[in-house]
């Protein structure tokens, strides 16, 4: 999608105006919800990683269907009635929000891209899975504003995250920029991965899982011996794969090791500028789709 530099048109020039926002949802007795990045466009340039809670009627039919498809992607967004900006979250200035929440990605094609406002979860193209439910924002576990001056690290950062017996761990991105071909700025290249653990590792105390930990992945190079990016296409760690990681950059003896459960989403297609090719097209988008059940139009497909 085309960069978008728009602020709050009522606001200064550093500001966000009020959208809708997807979150990928992880967690299964805690529901966590991880936002999807956008490098090149304003309102999404930010990680944020929440816990929320909905009706005790809602999570229960949420688990139930989750546990039929254990691999697919489930999103919350908030409703196109009760839109706000990130920042608003992470300061606590929006703890309760109307959302929906909708299973897989629904079918999109180019002229939708050209749209810098373009939501696939429009109620005119997909049926949520639940409706119009009240969201409640527990606490922020983490925030980030992107910082196009920081370069893309040697090798892959992820944030651990969790409560309980469930963990799960997204990559921690950059934006960097990069320079188009008629002199232009490409916001990327990077990737975007939300996956579980197959269970809580043994080495972490439950408090460090609940504020979150960074780790790093030797394993996942992010530039190759000449320097260049060197950004993964496949899913990079295969469910049931034991990954060795690194706390704090630092490895440890013995070696601190994860076993990767289900990656719900992993992309390039998303977070990077629309006409950086980091990814070949069959390979830019690692999620489920969204049922023909739920779509409206299900002959789009």
């Amino acid at each position: 999608m085309d960069h978008c530099p728009e602020h709050d048109p009522a606001g200064p020039p550093i500001s966000n105006m009020a959208h809708q926002h997807a979150f990928t949802i992880v967690g299964a007795q805690t529901l966590f919800g991880v936002h999807m990045t956008q490098y090149h466009t304003e309102m999404h340039k930010y990680q944020l990683v929440l816990r929320f809670s909905v009706p005790a009627e809602v999570a229960a039919a949420l688990r139930e269907i989750r546990a039929r498809y254990p691999r697919d992607i489930f999103v919350l967004a908030n409703d196109e009635s009760d839109e706000f900006n990130i920042p608003s979250v992470a300061a606590g200035l929006k703890p309760t929000f109307t959302g929906n929440i909708f299973q897989g990605i629904p079918p999109f094609g180019p002229e939708d891209e050209k749209d810098p406002h373009f939501f696939p979860w429009q109620l005119t193209r997909v049926r949520p899975v639940f409706g119009k439910i009240p969201v409640t924002v527990e606490r922020v576990v983490y925030f980030r504003p992107f910082s196009h001056a920081e370069p893309l690290p040697e090798v892959a950062h992820y944030l651990m995250f969790g409560r309980g017996a469930e963990a799960h761990m997204t990559d921690l991105q950059t934006a960097p920029v990069a320079l188009a071909a008629d002199g232009g700025m490409l916001f990327g290249p990077g990737y975007d991965h939300v996956l579980s653990l197959a269970g809580t590792p043994g080495w972490i105390a439950p408090d460090m899982l609940e504020a979150g930990i960074v780790v790093t992945l030797p394993s996942i190079p992010l530039r190759g011996p000449d320097g260049r990016p060197h950004i993964p296409c496949a899913i990079p760690m295969a469910e049931g794969e034991a990954v060795v990681l690194d706390y704090r950059g630092l490895p440890r003896d013995p070696p601190l090791t994860a076993v990767a459960g289900p990656s719900f989403f992993c992309a390039t297609a998303v977070c990077n500028s629309e006409g950086l090719d980091v990814c070949p097209e069959d390979q830019s988008m690692h999620a489920s789709e969204t049922p023909d059940e739920y779509l409206v139009r299900p002959d789009v497909r």
